[in-house]
């Protein structure tokens, strides 16, 4: 089964419940209800990042967590993920040996771009076991939404020797927005933050703590503004019709749909928040490779007060495809 859905930290303290909110809250329940139905023996979650554990010192283009915590930030769950060890080996030594340089983590931070979608999906970030790969969107340089796929391809196949009977892929993230306030190019960054950017835990300047309690406040600031009906969507970098076209084609039976995308392009078009569909790109190929069951939409509704153009796709149960 493939979910792939967008997340918001203001989800959490909206600044007015809309129409629109509640539109995305129940569309979030309705799927959750799906999976809890469905019971499934392992999450593979292909999660992003906002410095809560990856950072510009040595940012991989992607990483999967042996082991993993995630953090009290903004819109997040802390506890440790229940990862299964071998099945995270696994997944590295496969993804290395099918041509995907993957980094691995023994002590993995994950932030709300991994637990906000096992807690809204799932029911709790330990309802399942859980397999977490991480992919850097934050920053240019980007990665190529052909590597993205390349990724999801290994793992669908790796996903497919294993003796689990119900999996579940997740892809979390998008689609319009642009955070670029709270998180700009390292160059932008001021003295104050860069430290912590650059080196995250392994410097003492800036306290990871200090950087969750600063992205706390600042995005209640942030759900503050949003709810203001004098200022234009645009200015935060929302475009429905940016979002319709993507699910348009994450939702059609074209493999190759993304690779020729300009990750600057779509920086420019959707706001830097919508790079993060490159995790949508890697479930989709790995659901593909598993099964061949093509996503189909089930929600598409920008919601200004948690300042994202929010969707949901999903694919499945479906059987596995044989052995070529």
């Amino acid at each position: 089964m493939l979910v792939a859905a967008s997340h918001s930290p203001i989800i959490e303290f909206p600044a007015e419940e809309t129409d629109q909110y509640r539109r995305v809250v129940a569309g979030l329940a309705e799927v959750q209800a799906e999976i809890v139905a469905y019971d499934p023996e392992l999450v593979v979650v292909f999660g992003v990042d906002h410095y809560g554990g990856q950072h510009m010192r040595a940012m991989p283009a992607f990483c999967v967590g042996v082991e993993a915590t995630a953090l009290a930030d903004v819109g997040g769950t802390p506890g440790p993920l229940g990862v299964p060890r071998e099945v995270a080996v696994g997944a590295v030594d496969h993804a290395r040996a099918g041509g995907v340089d993957v980094a691995v983590s023994y002590a993995m931070d994950v932030d709300h771009g991994f637990t906000q979608a096992l807690t809204w999906l799932c029911g709790g970030i330990d309802a399942y076991p859980v397999l977490p790969i991480f992919v850097s969107c934050i920053q240019p340089p980007f990665v190529p939404f052909a590597r993205a796929r390349a990724l999801g391809r290994v793992i669908g196949e790796y996903l497919a020797t294993l003796d689990v009977e119900r999996l579940l892929v997740i892809g979390t993230g998008g689609l319009s927005h642009n955070p670029r306030m709270l998180f700009p190019p390292i160059d932008e960054v001021g003295d104050d933050w860069r430290p912590y950017h650059l080196s995250g835990n392994a410097q003492q300047a800036v306290s990871q703590q200090a950087w969750i309690d600063y992205e706390i406040e600042a995005h209640k600031v942030a759900a503050t503004f949003l709810a203001s009906p004098d200022i234009p969507d645009a200015m935060f970098g929302l475009h429905e019709e940016w979002d319709r076209a993507f699910l348009a084609r994450f939702c059609s039976d074209d493999d190759a749909t993304f690779d020729g995308w300009v990750p600057g392009e779509v920086v420019d078009a959707a706001g830097i928040g919508a790079m993060e569909v490159l995790s949508w790109v890697a479930a989709r190929e790995a659901m593909r490779t598993l099964t061949g069951a093509v996503p189909v939409e089930r929600l598409q509704q920008v919601c200004r007060v948690i300042g994202v153009g929010y969707g949901i796709a999903a694919a499945g149960p479906a059987e596995v495809l044989p052995p070529a």
